[in-house]
């Protein structure tokens, strides 16, 4: 598998993950889950990145996110994990790493494969057998884009994924477009395609993968683009 990407230039998008150590579970009950997210809102207004789509599993997390500070992104996560390592090791009385040595960041085009991702993301508790559907999980953007709901640990957290206001001219339109696209994708090898793409470390259309591997001076990347939705 390919190194993970540090590019440090902001206002660009990616997918982020990150594991707990020796895929551990480092949320175990729901006050953990909590104080994450009142983590992830704090150094959000610090480091000033928006944050588009997320999804808190058991034993790993996802963003969607766009760093807007130079450097910031490494930033980001070092701050987040080791204030939740402090957390986890006083609550837990253990000792040593939490999170894996390095998270993995992968580059996304925008358009569809942005908001493609962020229902990848949304959709893994489905996929993890942690929920029927994507609504029933409480530690993700879904219930945001899907249902318009807002809870207050998760109020001011998301920033809107601009091409979610493309799907409709009113919001209830937009939310009834959302839950069509994820009931069409769960019933076909999307999540297990996305993941292949992601991979890869770019997410995107062939000529953005090309512009990007020329960019940064990528050269053991290999990933394939998703095919744009008819009539786009």
């Amino acid at each position: 598998m390919p190194r993970p990407l540090r590019i440090t230039v902001p206002n660009l998008f990616f997918h982020i993950l990150n594991r707990g150590n020796n895929r551990q579970t480092v949320f175990r009950d729901e006050e953990d889950f909590s104080y994450f997210l009142q983590l992830l809102k704090r150094y959000k207004k610090q480091l000033k990145f928006r944050l588009y789509h997320f999804c808190l599993m058991p034993n790993h997390i996802h963003f969607v996110l766009e760093p807007t500070l130079q450097g910031s992104l490494s930033k980001i996560m070092l701050r987040l994990t080791l204030a939740y390592t402090w957390y986890f090791n006083r609550k837990y009385r253990g000792v040593g790493h939490v999170w894996q040595g390095r998270f993995k960041s992968s580059l996304l085009d925008k358009e569809n494969y942005f908001l493609w991702c962020g229902l990848y993301v949304e959709l893994n508790p489905v996929r993890a057998n942690l929920a029927t559907m994507p609504e029933d999980w409480r530690w993700s953007s879904f219930r945001f884009y899907a249902l318009g709901k807002t809870e207050p640990l998760t109020e001011g957290l998301i920033d809107i994924d601009p091409y979610y206001l493309e799907l409709g001219d009113t919001s209830r339109k937009r939310q009834r477009k959302y839950q069509e696209d994820v009931n069409r994708v769960m019933a076909g090898d999307f999540l297990k395609e996305t993941r292949k793409e992601l991979d890869g470390g770019i997410f995107g259309r062939p000529d953005f993968v090309r512009e990007m591997k020329k960019r940064f001076e990528i050269s053991s990347l290999n990933p394939r683009g998703r095919p744009r939705k008819e009539g786009k």
